[in-house]
């Protein structure tokens, strides 16, 4: 037998038919096949003596008797053959596939086949952002494409390629063997020329696991072995099959994957793409590097028995680690966007989605989105540089992270709060690092972020938000859960105060008195879908909160009560210009106008002179803002979530395993600032919106804000204020500070 020759394997000459080229690595392998007979049957000649026996008539008795039973038994069960092989022929008849005229597809569409065409994502100008197929499917000839590579394919998807003819019966066989085993249509036994009908033909040949379809596959890939000989089948195979994250071929998958050309893979990289078609998202190398990393040793193995490598080049690969690029999108605008938009239209169109040509409108702005991008970035490398306090980790900035899942992460995004529309949306510090996206893949504790909430729903059962909840005039008791707090029991705190400081205590003490059931309620109402224990830490936030769930919340503190969902996506328009989808507007009231105005209030306070004054420090005065810090056990999480009457927005700064970022970190430090900065420039670019006004069902009324009452001319000015209350919830008694002028006590002194 002559050597294997691997340097040549699919290189040079033209096939004829189906032969193997024997210089193929699949083939040295194979053992040779024997001779065949030239005996057409094993019939005897008329004159054999068994043949002239067999004509003659049995002797009656009881022996003759035995035979003609006999042949009666052998007359019964040819009948019952003969009617199995009716029953079986009539249900192939049935099952097996039949198409005529256009429906029928054609293998001679493969020689003029067009690739589709590439999804476009506009911005709110209506400028591309993203080609979502991109130099997705890159076309290469098999001269280009390296024998490890096709190697490695045809080692773990068909292994006997250039020995069948489209179909591998004797995979087949064994696969049916093993479903009726084990009751299942698990096992499958496509072959590349299967699986190249099934991906170029994916209308007529659905994925559905059913006998009709795949018997279907077997027409067409009959069809294809005689229309092409097998070295064209394998190149149009490589240059068609979906590897997963929209990059079809190996060309395309190389580039996006490596960050090189099909031609230049190493033996493990080629491992890592023939690892794939089996199930692409579950196999994602982005996502899922541990479960691919396996697979490619597997496959690695398969190489090596197929004598594509050799045993120790398989071992040194597998020693390899997975070495990805950075994906495509990184070096686009608004990378997690453009992955967002991605997910959403391959969960509302399927597969095809990214490469069928639509255009995608969305509502980005590209001018805020790089805003809120470079001040992201800008604060977190602040933070480990030390300014904003001593960084106990390791600093991720200015180099490569040897560990990019320990690195310090943020998120950003911004929305219009009356229709919904995502206007930015950054979902980490470096998307060539980390695709994780954290504002709507994460899960993180909302900390005093979720405060909002409980004071709306406390204001929503008519609590004025002058009542005392901690210090002497305090009606209800704090119980026995005493959370951390920076703001003495004693002190005299209403709801105004309680939210501006932000203290545990009194939240805890407004939370038992509206009632946890009641806070669950109002979050689930605000679109929260995360499960909420009804403990008394849930009251200041210790839930788990998708993180533009909880910025979308905020919407209905900026625009009177109406709650806005967030959508990435305005509407999607065919090739042809037919619009096949616009986004509803979801919005709906579920606060009154006069309780979102009363929590906004309320907000207003803590962005002028509590916790969050570090964005009144960076946006200009003209513009009305109001939000809430938020900081967790230890300084894990830091917020800061804010609203205008014309956007919404939030900021996140955090480990994505938690732990504390500074010994003293908290959102009004670390996170408000980066909102005012983000927030300041967007205003340079738009007009001050309007203040919100106090719905006319409101009650004004000027009290002294010490105690809660009605001020009298006797009050001291500085502690008068307008303060805005339900109706039949304002007070009726006047200051009893200050309920007639001051004495002079020089008038008590005795004569002398």
């Amino acid at each position: 037998m002559q050597p294997c020759l691997r340097a040549n394997v699919f290189g040079g000459g033209e096939v004829e038919g189906n032969v193997t080229p024997p210089e193929h690595p699949l083939y040295c392998r194979g053992t040779p096949t024997a001779a065949p007979s030239t005996a057409r049957g094993r019939a005897s000649p008329p004159s054999h003596p068994t043949h002239l026996a067999a004509k003659r008539r049995p002797p009656r008795g009881r022996k003759g008797g035995g035979r003609t039973r006999s042949r009666g038994v052998l007359k019964t069960l040819l009948v019952i053959a003969a009617l199995g092989v009716v029953v079986v022929g009539g249900a192939l008849a049935w099952l097996w596939p039949r198409c005529s005229g256009s429906d029928c597809p054609s293998v001679e569409a493969l020689r003029t086949y067009t690739p589709p065409q590439a999804t476009q994502v506009f911005d709110r100008r209506n400028r591309v952002i993203a080609n979502l197929a991109s130099e997705r499917r890159v076309v290469v000839p098999l001269s280009r494409i390296p024998p490890e590579v096709s190697g490695a394919f045809l080692a773990v998807e068909d292994k006997r390629f250039y020995r069948h003819h489209g179909v591998d019966w004797k995979r087949a066989a064994g696969a049916l063997a093993r479903d009726v085993r084990s009751l299942s249509w698990r096992q499958g036994f496509s072959t590349l020329t299967m699986q190249l009908a099934r991906n170029v033909f994916p209308e007529q040949l659905t994925r559905a696991k059913t006998l009709r379809r795949k018997l279907a596959e077997v027409v067409l890939a009959r069809q294809i072995e005689k229309h092409f000989p097998k070295d064209q089948i394998l190149e149009m195979y490589l240059n068609q099959i979906y590897l997963g994250n929209g990059l079809y071929g190996v060309e395309a998958a190389a580039q996006g994957y490596f960050g090189k050309p099909v031609s230049r893979l190493t033996n493990a990289e080629a491992a890592v793409l023939a690892a794939l078609p089996k199930a692409p998202s579950y196999y994602d190398p982005r996502r899922n590097p541990e479960r691919v990393q396996a697979r490619r040793d597997l496959v690695l193995q398969q190489m090596a028995h197929a004598g594509v490598i050799d045993a120790a080049e398989a071992e040194q690969a597998r020693r390899q680690p997975l070495g990805l690029a950075p994906p495509p999108e990184a070096a686009g605008a608004a990378p997690y966007f453009v992955a967002a938009v991605r997910r959403e239209l391959l969960q509302r169109f399927g597969p095809e989605a990214e490469r069928h040509g639509y255009r995608v409108y969305t509502a980005l702005d590209p001018e805020l989105q790089a805003t809120a991008e470079r001040e992201l970035v800008k604060q977190v490398q602040a933070v480990e540089s030390g300014r904003m306090g001593r960084f106990r980790h390791p600093s991720c900035s200015g180099r490569a992270a040897a560990n990019p899942g320990a690195c310090l992460q943020g998120l950003f995004v911004a929305m219009d709060p009356a229709t919904g529309d995502v206007l930015a949306l950054v979902g980490g510090r470096d998307f060539r690092t980390s695709q994780f996206d954290r504002v709507t893949q994460a899960r993180r504790q909302a900390g005093s972020a979720f405060k909002p909430i409980v004071f709306a729903a406390a204001i929503g059962q008519g609590i004025p938000v002058t009542t005392a909840l901690l210090g002497p005039d305090a009606v209800d008791s704090l119980g026995d859960y005493r959370p951390a707090d920076h703001v003495s029991d004693s002190a005299d705190v209403n709801l105004r105060d309680a939210l501006r400081l932000s203290s545990n205590r009194a939240t805890v003490v407004l939370g038992n008195r509206v009632g946890v059931n009641r806070v669950i309620a109002q979050a689930k109402d605000l679109g929260l879908t995360t499960p909420i224990r009804p403990y008394p830490s849930t009251f200041i936030g210790a839930a788990e909160v998708v993180p533009i769930e909880l910025v979308a919340s905020y919407s209905v503190f900026a625009t009177g009560g109406a709650l806005a969902r967030p959508r990435l996506i305005r509407r999607v328009v065919d090739t042809d210009g037919t619009e096949v989808y616009r986004a509803p507007s979801e919005r709906r009231f579920v606060l009154s106008p006069a309780v979102s105005f009363l929590t906004t209030s309320l907000m207003r306070d803590v962005v002028e002179r509590g916790t969050g004054s570090g964005v009144r420090q960076a946006l200009p005065a003209a513009v009305p803002a109001a939000g809430k810090t938020g900081t967790t056990d230890e300084g894990a999480d830091v917020w800061f979530i804010g609203v205008t009457p014309d956007l919404v927005a939030g900021v996140w700064l955090g480990f994505d395993r938690p732990q504390a970022i500074l010994a003293d970190a908290s959102g009004g430090g670390l996170a408000a600032p980066v909102w005012g900065r983000v927030v300041a420039d967007y205003y340079r670019r738009h007009p001050a919106p309007a203040p919100w006004n106090a719905p006319p069902d409101l009650q004004a009324r000027q009290i002294d804000r010490r105690t809660g009452f009605l001020a009298t001319p006797y009050c001291p000015p500085g502690d008068v204020v307008t303060e805005y209350f339900l109706s039949g919830t304002e007070p009726t008694e006047s200051c009893p500070l200050h309920a007639g002028p001051p004495q002079d006590d020089t008038l008590l002194e005795p004569l002398p």
